[in-house]
């Protein structure tokens, strides 16, 4: 079997972890199969992919920036599809083409252009782009032959915006990454994090509109009235923001902060490395997560796996992922937010049981099966009987 992925689209964050997992256990779990790989160019991306094997091909893509990467899903990679002549194309980037040249998978994991307009997503030039990626997303899925998103309430949205899409969908959750045999930890993070006071909460995110920064930090002054020492550790660049829209957020986090009076209590982590996510998780009392809107959680699975507890919105996608293993909260409400962290925090009994339901919904999450579980979608699709208007 050989399979084109398109992966251009990827940036980075949530998407970059999943593909980097995928490309490692893919020749594993179908160790005969051949892999090619498309990737933007270097400066468009914030992480590396380099071949586990033989049989896998990273390409690199230049000049897919803003509306050119549509320019390479109609015309650019139908060229180069022709050109490798793959069994199928796994459209791993939320857009498949339009007019199939080759049977195809298309997987979503976009899920703000999946909702309807909602203002506290940010401004109107975003929400115009947000409805535009999601034309084009169903338009890609519904040409394609199976489409795989991570959680139900991924399925039951793009169901409800497109219900011809019911039968196509696969519903098979992202993992936590793989340890490194080098476990890398900065030392000078490792020693800031070993000096930090309890209890260390700790928010694994980048800055976006949906991830609800802000109400979290409405709720820390109720929460330091009961633990005074209290730590908010965020994972966030504050010297060094790589760019003016990530910058304005960091400066909107730290103006509530200064109103609230609670600069005190926040830890500024900067950007971590996989191990030190995990190293971070392992070290914090819970891991709290507000945010609006997601794919999935990454966070989830990498607190689950840390043996971390969790708090998180009271919303489907994280119903969806860390079940009964988490508590609750209405995360447009500062003061329910302090009150769940603070029930938590106030009991041991609380904390030693979450952590043992942790240990019972991780095995689900481990990439070798996810992988497997992928792969046999593309088998089926290979191989289904439909298929033949495509043997031009």
């Amino acid at each position: 079997m050989y399979i084109a992925i398109d992966a251009v689209g990827i940036r980075g964050h949530g998407g970059a972890a999943v593909l980097s997992e995928l490309m490692h256990w893919f020749p594993k779990v179908r160790f005969d199969w051949k892999w090619h790989v498309f990737l933007a160019e270097p400066n468009r991306r914030e992480f590396d992919l380099k071949p586990t094997t033989e049989n896998v091909t990273i390409q690199t893509i230049y000049n897919t920036n803003g509306i050119k990467r549509l320019n390479w899903i109609n015309e650019g990679l139908f060229n180069q599809l022709y050109r490798l002549s793959p069994d199928m194309l796994f459209s791993f980037a939320n857009i498949a083409p339009a007019k199939p040249v080759f049977p195809q998978v298309a997987y979503v994991q976009q899920r703000n252009a999946l909702f309807y307009n909602k203002p506290s997503f940010g401004t109107i030039k975003r929400s115009f782009r947000m409805r535009a990626l999601r034309k084009h997303i169903l338009r890609g899925a519904c040409s394609s032959q199976a489409v795989i998103v991570q959680t139900q309430s991924m399925r039951r949205q793009l169901v409800e915006l497109e219900p011809s899409l019911t039968n196509k969908i696969h519903v098979i959750p992202s993992g936590y990454r793989t340890p490194a045999p080098d476990f890398m930890v900065n030392s000078h993070k490792k020693q800031m994090i070993e000096s930090l006071k309890r209890p260390r909460l700790i928010y694994v995110s980048h800055p976006s509109e949906h991830k609800n920064h802000t109400t979290l930090i409405k709720a820390i002054p109720e929460i330091a009235e009961r633990f005074p020492d209290m730590q908010l550790l965020l994972t966030l660049e504050h010297d060094n923001p790589p760019d003016r829209r990530y910058r304005r957020f960091v400066e909107e986090i730290e103006k509530i902060a200064k109103k609230h009076d609670v600069v005190r209590h926040i830890v500024w982590l900067g950007r971590l490395n996989p191990e030190e996510v995990t190293y971070a998780l392992s070290q914090s009392d819970l891991m709290v997560f507000p945010s609006l809107s997601e794919s999935f959680g990454l966070a989830f699975v990498e607190a689950m796996a840390a043996g971390c507890p969790i708090a998180a919105s009271d919303l489907p996608y994280a119903h969806d992922v860390a079940g009964t293993t988490a508590a609750y909260f209405n995360p447009q409400s500062p003061t329910l937010i302090a009150e769940t962290i603070i029930r938590i925090l106030d009991s041991k009994t609380v904390l030693n049981n979450m952590r043992d339901a942790v240990d019972k919904n991780l095995t689900q999450y481990h990439y070798q099966s996810i992988a497997d579980r992928i792969s046999s979608v593309f088998e089926n699709v290979v191989c289904s009987d439909d298929l033949f208007l495509y043997q031009t």
